[in-house]
């Protein structure tokens, strides 16, 4: 009996060993893999259906952002199509997110300079400007924003701004005379109670005449009889001109130099000519301090011989006496 249920544990054990090492993963391998279908192009809940019905897990991966397809639409899978897998094996599917939304940064209190870069780096514009004259915030400075900071907009969507348009200095506001003529511009000042102020002309491309700027510019607040500085277009020389214009740059260059050296020759002949009459004249003092020193003992003998004769006729009365 003993000898039965011996034979019996050990037959039990190989049958054990034989089902779990042989026949069950021959069965796994051969019975149990699963062909993974193309569910790329179907909507995510589709996909899910599909998958699901061919004994696959489903999990939904990474989301790109693509604007040309709709939300949900599966972009790839992985394991790839047609790949065997064992059943219950989890498909990862990547799905689109349709256009991608961009943050609205903050904006109040940068300079619209800075508010038009920061947008510019998240592929966003700046919409319309509202001036508003504010004592809180200095000029050019943005006071407000329109869509929130933290809003999810889409790319190069425009964000309206309110811009600080300086301290209010009078009850006149600037009108724009930009693009008008000198003539039609000084009505519309004076109208406003206003005058033209300095007047330049700038070569421009624009037509000759036509304001191209002015200061204080439009929307400025100003009292009465601020004046206004214009700047109006002129012809911009051609080539040629511009040619002939340095032609006669350089020709009246080169005759100023021409001339500059005639004076300073002229000037080298004065001094020259100074110091040559300089050198003979003190040559003459010479000669003439030579002559004098020559004549002097002639003329003290000459004073000798007339005191002489004088002696001579002093004595003369007291032979008389």
């Amino acid at each position: 009996m003993v000898k039965k249920l011996v034979i019996l544990t050990v037959a039990l054990i190989i049958l054990t060993f034989l089902f779990n090492s042989v026949i069950m993963p021959w069965y796994v391998k051969h019975a149990s893999l699963v062909k993974v279908p193309n569910v790329t192009g179907l909507q995510f809940t589709e996909a899910r259906q599909v998958l699901e019905k061919s004994g696959l897990d489903v999990k939904q991966g990474d989301v790109r952002y693509d604007e040309t397809k709709p939300i949900g639409f599966v972009m790839d899978q992985n394991p790839p199509v047609d790949q065997m897998v064992k059943n219950g094996r989890r498909i990862y599917l990547t799905v689109c997110g349709g256009e991608q939304l961009v943050e609205v940064p903050k904006l109040v209190g940068r300079t619209l300079r800075d508010a038009k870069f920061t947008l510019e780096q998240r592929n966003l514009q700046i919409g319309e400007i509202v001036k508003k004259f504010t004592n809180e915030f200095a000029e050019d400075v943005v006071v407000s924003q329109v869509v929130q900071p933290g809003s999810k907009i889409k790319k190069l969507s425009k964000v309206d701004l309110i811009v600080s348009n300086g301290q209010q200095v009078g009850d006149i506001i600037i009108p724009d005379v930009i693009g008008k003529k000198l003539d039609e511009a000084k009505k519309v000042l004076e109208d406003k109670k206003l005058k033209v102020g300095k007047i330049t002309y700038q070569a421009s491309d624009l037509p000759v005449g036509q304001i191209i700027d002015q200061y204080p510019k439009k929307e400025k607040s100003a009292t009465q009889n601020t004046a206004i500085d214009l700047f109006i277009a002129k012809k911009r020389k051609t080539e040629n001109e511009v040619q002939e214009v340095s032609s006669d740059n350089q020709n009246a260059e080169n005759e100023k130099k021409t001339a500059e050296k005639i004076k300073a020759e002229e000037k080298e002949k004065l001094e020259k000519e100074k110091k040559e009459k300089q050198d003979k004249d003190i040559q003459k003092d010479k000669l003439d301090k030579e002559k004098v020193k020559e004549k002097q003992p002639e003329k003290d003998k000459s004073d000798k011989n007339k005191e002489k004769p004088k002696e001579k006729n002093e004595s003369k009365p007291k032979e008389n006496k």
